[in-house]
């Protein structure tokens, strides 16, 4: 569980997603939802990974903020493209994770129950 919540972490770390909405108190997701969150968290990883190694080997500034851009679009689409998952969603749960350590820890579970390839 400490893994996957640090890979969960690290993941949202990379959250550039902006101007999500101000969190409902008490809001629940459904375990349908997290499942969703969960697929979509992945799809942006790996975006970041193919990334990261290209922006950190960029030889400008100006070249890494092109990059960095290009990463932002493609984890957006990696959001959007993830069945019963939205952008701000996404930004949402992500936001709800870091605050609330009962909805991270159902994140946590959703990953653990996950088969090993899916992860």
């Amino acid at each position: 569980m400490v893994r996957m919540r640090t890979f969960v972490s690290s993941a949202l770390a990379a959250l550039f997603l902006t101007g999500a909405q101000p969190l409902l108190a008490g809001e629940e997701y459904s375990d349908t939802k997290l499942q969703s969150f969960a697929d979509a968290v992945l799809a942006v990883n790996a975006v970041v990974e193919q990334w990261r190694p290209q922006i950190q080997a960029a030889p400008s500034e100006a070249d890494k903020q092109q990059m960095a851009e290009q990463a932002n679009q493609e984890m957006r689409a990696a959001v959007e493209g993830t069945e019963g998952m939205t952008v701000e969603e996404y930004q949402k749960i992500a936001q709800a994770a870091q605050a609330d350590p009962q909805l991270m820890a159902r994140i946590d579970q959703v990953f653990q129950e996950m088969p090993p390839a899916a992860q």
